[in-house]
């Protein structure tokens, strides 16, 4: 018999749909390296222990792919939306500017009632 362990007869090969899983994802992780500049990214940062990690979530990854999936998460985007939100609280408020005008006012008690 050369049927596999736990797999019933006709139902095709578990090591195929395994194979084209792990396809899909390495091929998925090479799109994201040639579309996404990790050089560019602030929370990205290669430790000495040959791992990867985000600066902003506090999180270690072991290879970029995973890293890049994390940057696509719930977690992450929730993080930078909270630094966001910091950010723009600790910015400093620009002072409102009033258009100043000058107007020749009447004056009481002069003469022809215009200031010159």
């Amino acid at each position: 018999m050369d049927r596999e362990w736990g797999s019933k007869l006709g139902s095709g090969d578990a090591a195929s749909a395994q194979n084209e899983a792990i396809d899909r994802r390495e091929r998925l992780c090479r799109l994201a390296l040639e579309t996404i500049d990790l050089a560019k990214d602030p929370y990205f940062m290669r430790n000495p222990f040959s791992s990867y990690e985000c600066k902003l979530c506090l999180t270690l990854h072991n290879n970029e792919g995973n890293y890049l999936a994390h940057t696509q998460g719930k977690w992450h985007q929730t993080n930078l939306a909270k630094g966001a939100t910091r950010e723009a609280k600790e910015a400093p408020a620009q002072p409102y500017k009033q258009k100043v005008t000058l107007r020749k006012s009447v004056k009481i008690g002069r003469a022809g009632g215009l200031m010159e």
